[in-house]
């Protein structure tokens, strides 16, 4: 110990006037660091883990809905905390106007399927009046049609071939044309030919010079001009044909208006008649509530207690209450939200233990059964510091002996990996700038910035690639954040007041 405080004393007194009091380090790596700012890199065994607090949910439990539309009064209600089976009464709503408008509907419905017959039997009079017309409407647009086609694919590919082959030989003749009329000025240079052969070689390189222009001329006339003028017409007849079965069609169409709407009207109505005879068939059975399946009987939903307390006998309930709540507490979950940085982690069949505050020292075993594909909003008014988790459910273990409450508050600490032999700090030590990883390291007793490789990280310490070596000290603070420039200035200052016992080599704090 004695050498331990002469090392610290010695290093101050060599750095004095460029050491930062708080920071002052001996040269062993074994020293400890005052009020914990301090870590030594660790190597050994790290267990990731990921710990969450939830609520208590029974894995299976059932809701029973009230599945009516209209609402209605309580007039029965089963007692909560009883046990049923299935086919037992939970609640009975008062049902006598419902059954009275059920009979007005059924002599209503009878009446219309009379006029429905009517107006069909004339619909199909009419309907078969109008299928010449519309049939000769397409006749003519076929024909309209086969005509711009034929033009198109046919006729009109074979003028522009046409033209292009008389541009193809016209070239073959001007390219031998001006071949034979620059070998003739060659052969007049040397007095092979007269002077007249010449001036008909130019003739003929002129003559074949024209009739290829011409001939470039008339394709350029055929595209320009030809081509589209007669597609324009051909197509022109092709939306007149068109335009003439659609005109037959609204005709047909308005004969039959008068009386399509009476048949209409009258589907209409027959429909919506039986839709209502057989909901309001639906909503009289709906007034009695049975229990489908066996269990403990709770009045509506734990997770909604503001509408609990309106349960009760001369009490309203509406389409879409949870009258009832039947949990089988045989097998629980642990319910939590998990961040959006961790839930990567997570995987089902990862194993958990759950601790509950209502059962202090009871550790059940679980594991991850469920995983939300999608994120959930943690803030409900949104923005851009919207926090967004992941709802995840861990089964617990079959707990006979314990009978468990849905709703229970609980913390669930899941196991993600263990890792052997690597180094760790805590993860407070890490800063993220500017897309990178840094520690600040302890070097001759003053911090310094280095950056690092990380690996996996739990709730409270992170793995170490590369970058640091096990001993080696490191700050659980960022050094450059939080300091004014007047305390800047003072710090060496007073280290420098204070005695050597104080200023003596810092702790390292201990994993």
């Amino acid at each position: 110990m004695k050498l331990l405080v002469i090392a610290g004393i010695g290093v101050v007194v060599l750095g004095v006037g460029g050491y930062f009091a708080k920071s002052a380090l001996s040269t062993s790596k074994n020293d400890a660091a005052t009020s914990g700012a301090l870590f030594a890199v660790k190597r050994g065994t790290m267990n990731v883990t990921i710990t969450e607090n939830g609520t208590l949910l029974a894995k299976n439990s059932e809701k029973v809905v009230y599945e009516g539309k209209r609402g209605g009064k309580i007039t029965f209600l089963i007692e909560e905390g009883k046990t049923v089976e299935p086919g037992e009464d939970l609640c009975k709503l008062d049902a006598q106007e419902l059954e009275s408008q059920v009979q007005t509907v059924d002599l209503e419905i009878k009446k219309t399927e009379v006029d429905l017959k009517k107006a069909q039997t004339e619909f199909e009079i009419q309907k078969g009046e109008n299928t010449a017309n519309v049939e000769k409407a397409h006749i003519a647009l076929d024909k309209a049609t086969n005509e711009l086609e034929k033009y198109r694919d046919g006729d009109a590919p074979k003028e522009r071939r046409s033209l292009e082959i008389k541009i193809k030989e016209a070239e073959t003749k001007h390219s031998r044309s001006k071949k034979k009329y620059e070998d003739s000025v060659k052969l007049l240079a040397q007095e092979y030919i007269s002077k007249a052969q010449l001036d008909q070689d130019e003739i003929e390189f002129e003559q074949a010079q024209i009739a290829l222009e011409a001939s470039r001329r008339d394709l350029e006339l055929f595209e320009r001009y030809t081509l589209p003028m007669t597609m324009t017409e051909k197509q022109t007849a092709v939306n007149d044909a068109k335009r003439g079965l659609q005109n037959a069609e609204l005709r047909a169409q308005n004969m039959l208006e008068e009386k399509e709407v009476a048949v209409r009207n009258n589907e209409q109505r027959l429909t919506s008649q039986k839709n209502n005879f057989d909901q309001l068939k639906k909503e009289v059975e709906f007034c009695t509530i049975k229990a489908k399946t066996p269990g403990l009987v709770l009045h509506g939903d734990p997770q909604q207690g503001w509408w609990n307390e309106r349960m009760k006998v001369g009490g309203n309930v509406w389409s879409g209450n949870t009258l009832f709540t039947i949990p089988d507490l045989r097998i629980m979950q642990v319910q939590v939200q998990v961040h959006e940085a961790d839930i990567n982690k997570l995987k089902e069949k990862q194993p958990a233990t759950i601790t509950m505050d209502t059962y202090p020292g009871l550790v059940i075993k679980g594991e991850v059964t469920k995983i939300a594909q999608v994120a959930g909003s943690q803030n409900p008014w949104g923005g851009d510091d919207d926090v967004k988790k992941f709802k995840v459910e861990i089964t617990m273990e079959e707990m006979a002996e314990v009978k468990l409450r849905p709703g229970i508050s609980a913390k669930a600490e899941v196991f993600i990996d263990k890792l052997d032999d690597v180094l760790f700090v805590p993860r407070q030590a890490v800063f993220l700038e500017e897309g990178k990883n840094y520690c600040y390291a302890m070097i001759r007793g003053k911090p310094e910035r280095k950056e690092i490789e990380i690996g996996v990280s739990s709730d409270t310490y992170t793995q170490i690639s590369s970058g640091l070596n096990e001993g080696d000290v490191v700050l659980l603070y960022n050094p450059t954040l939080g300091e004014s420039s007047e305390k800047k200035e003072e710090t060496p200052k007073k280290a420098e007041e204070k005695p050597a016992k104080e200023a003596a080599a810092p702790s390292v704090a201990k994993p």
